[in-house]
Formats: structure tokens, C-alpha cells, sequence
């Protein structure tokens, strides 16, 4: 029996009651540990995936401003023709001198059309990743890949099939784009004249004319949404705290 039996059995609470404190410590630092970890590999994907959006939008941006650019110059082709058809229609202008303007202008409008790059959206979606964005950070994303894809599938499909008629149906020269001399000779035609004299080719002009207006006015708001976004990804980049 120990001579000092209080002594004793105070050592030992106060053995195990540091090492339980010192177990409970470590536990609760390993948990912490982790959680820091997990939280800093969180922000390293949302740095990340951001910046990838961010990618992909300055990507639609350059394709965006092409697409712009050229509804102008369809704008003011078009313009063009409209006003030498009037011109002819007055006696102002010869046939001659209007098929020969119309051999120098070619193909007035090269109607490319915008394909969004949504590589990054479409892998955030399915991998989850996207709702750790805040939420009018990930509400604007959404709109503007779910609200413009749509709009531009259907806007293309209208696009390229107005442009086809219009060639096809009211200016048929533009098929022959690789020789002006041929293009000379098609527009002497008895019946070609006939065709491009007519009321139908004026107003075939002013229909294409209307549609290419519209997939400018399109093309439009489809790059003001994407500079909203492009901003407020910009903004939470710099909000996010540094590594």
C-alpha cells in the first residue's frame, strides 16, 4: 500500500485528465486543420473555375464583336443596294450602271452567326461546382448561358435561312462570287434584268435588310449580358481572400 495514497491518485487524475485535454487538442486541431484545408481547396477551385468562365467569355466576346461588325457591313451593303434599286426605279441610274455596282459589291453580307463557348458552364453544371458560386453570381452565369444558348440556336437557324433565300430567290449573282467577268455577263441577261428590275428583288432587299437588323439588335443584347457577367466575375475574383 502506498504511504501516500491522496498523492498518488491526484497524480494520476491530473496524468490523465492533461493527456485526455492533450487527445481533445490534437483532435480538435486535426478537425480545424482539415476544415481550413478543405475550405482553401474550395477557393482554389473557385478561383479557378472563375477564371475559366472568365476564359470562355472574353472567347464569346471576340466572336461577338465579329459577328457585330459584320451585320454593319451587311447594314450598309444592303443600304447601298436599296438606294440604287430607288435610283434605278427614278430613271436616275441606268440598268447598266446598277448591274455593275451590284458585280462590284458581290455577296453583301457574310452572315456568320455566334456559337457560344460553354465548355467551362456545361462542367460546372454537371459537376456541382457551380452552385458554390453566390448566388446572384451563379443566377447571372445561368442566364446568360441558358437564356442566350437558346436564343441562338434559333436566331442562327433564322439567319442562315433568310441569307439562302435571299440569294437563292431574289440575287443569284452571288452564287457566282469567284468571277466578276462571269457575274458581267449573268447580269446582261434578258431575264436576269427582268428579275433585278423588279419590285420583288426591292423588296427582297428590304426583307434581308430587316433581318440582319435584327441579329445586330440581337448580337447586341446578348454582349450586354455577358459583360454583366463577365464583371461580376471579375468582382469576386478580387473579393476572394488571397492564398
Amino acid at each position: 500500500m502506498s504511504p501516500f495514497p491522496n498523492q498518488t491518485s491526484t497524480y494520476l487524475a491530473v496524468r490523465y485528465s492533461l493527456e485526455f485535454v492533450v487527445v481533445v487538442l490534437g483532435i480538435t486541431v486535426s478537425f480545424w486543420f482539415n476544415e481550413w484545408n478543405e475550405h482553401q481547396q474550395e477557393l482554389a477551385y473557385q478561383a479557378k473555375d472563375a477564371q475559366d468562365l472568365l476564359q470562355d467569355l472574353r472567347s464569346d466576346e471576340v466572336r461577338l464583336d465579329k459577328v457585330a461588325q459584320d451585320t454593319k457591313t451587311g447594314l450598309k451593303n444592303t443600304a447601298r443596294i436599296k438606294e440604287n434599286h430607288k435610283r434605278l426605279q427614278q430613271g436616275e441610274l441606268t440598268y447598266g450602271s446598277f448591274a455593275d455596282s451590284l458585280t462590284q459589291l458581290g455577296l453583301p453580307y457574310y452572315w456568320k452567326t455566334f456559337f457560344m463557348n460553354d465548355g467551362t458552364y456545361k462542367t460546372l453544371l454537371n459537376n456541382g461546382r457551380l452552385q458554390n458560386f453566390p448566388s446572384d453570381l451563379e443566377d447571372a452565369i445561368k442566364g446568360y448561358y441558358e437564356y442566350v444558348s437558346k436564343r441562338v440556336q434559333d436566331n442562327n437557324a433564322t439567319v442562315d435561312n433568310v441569307s439562302l433565300n435571299y440569294v437563292m430567290t431574289h440575287h443569284p449573282m452571288c452564287l457566282l462570287f469567284d468571277d466578276k467577268e462571269e457575274r458581267r455577263q449573268f447580269m446582261r441577261n434578258p431575264r436576269i434584268q427582268n428579275q433585278y428590275e423588279s419590285i420583288g428583288f426591292y423588296t427582297g432587299t428590304l426583307a434581308f435588310r430587316h433581318r440582319i437588323w435584327v441579329h445586330g439588335s440581337q448580337i447586341a443584347q446578348y454582349k450586354t449580358i455577358r459583360d454583366k457577367v463577365d464583371s461580376l466575375l471579375v468582382e469576386f475574383l478580387a473579393e476572394l481572400p488571397a492564398p
